[in-house]
């Protein structure tokens, strides 16, 4: 199965960078994201011309509600077959989890992301056995995240916030960027924020960074603050129900 997508309403902060995404990931020219977001923000419907394949439509629908847009999936009549026309115009998806079926822990990362006007943000999950902390699952506009790492405790922010059980911040990281241990490459960020998830005990760390801003308002952590709590119980749901 095949799906078409179709824009209907855009809710973001950043025109320009929803325009820049939009034309990365349909593979546009500047002049047309532009004439399709300009249909967008007007309420208008507009759709990309190719059916693209179930797996790429769930994994690009949660990104663009990330951005802003309000988007639907419209089924076709055509299978998605990899070698063939119409339906197999590729999109490129920057990085971001790939789950079969989003799970509630999953959009509450999503959900803190919309937020906070993150460029990543990352759920990392305690792994008790070897005493580190491995990605549970995140969401970035960055192509330079590294889902493959395991953070030990006590090693840079992340670390250091699983060991205390203390949250972190730092306003101006970009003087710093180098204890941000989750990039291949440097990237131009203004702060950084990290905080323990904890139901009874420790479960893993939530960290959170941005270029948009150089300050997290201490109401904007509150919110994340009982985010990371939801995020907590659900880790220790899921740990329970694994050992049984």
């Amino acid at each position: 199965m095949s799906f078409y997508m179709r824009f209907s309403g855009w809710a973001g902060d950043d025109v320009s960078v929803a325009t820049a995404h939009l034309a990365k990931m349909f593979r546009m020219d500047s002049g047309k994201a532009s004439q399709a977001m300009h249909k967008i923000i007007k309420g208008q419907n507009w759709q990309f011309q190719w059916p693209i394949s179930h797996e790429q439509a769930k994994v690009a629908h949660s990104y663009l509600r990330w951005l802003g847009f309000d988007i639907e999936l419209n089924p076709t009549e055509y299978s998605f077959r990899p070698n063939s026309r119409p339906d197999s115009i590729p999109i490129s998806i920057i990085s971001f989890s790939k789950t079969a079926t989003p799970s509630l822990l999953d959009q509450l990362v999503e959900l803190t992301g919309n937020i906070s006007n993150a460029f990543t943000v990352a759920l990392y999950q305690l792994d008790q056995g070897e005493k580190t902390l491995v990605l549970r699952h995140y969401i970035s506009l960055s192509s330079n995240f590294d889902s493959k790492i395991k953070i030990n405790l006590g090693k840079g922010p992340i670390g250091f916030v699983a060991q205390s059980r203390q949250a972190f911040l730092d306003e101006h990281i970009g003087q710093n960027q180098t204890k941000v241990c989750f990039y291949k490459k440097k990237e131009n960020l203004k702060s950084f924020l990290a905080m323990p998830v904890i139901y009874k005990t420790l479960e893993g760390v939530l960290a959170i960074d941005s270029k948009q801003s150089y300050s997290f308002p201490v109401k904007q952590q509150k919110i994340i603050t009982g985010l990371a709590n939801q995020m907590a119980w659900h880790l220790n749901r899921e740990k329970r129900y694994l050992n049984k």
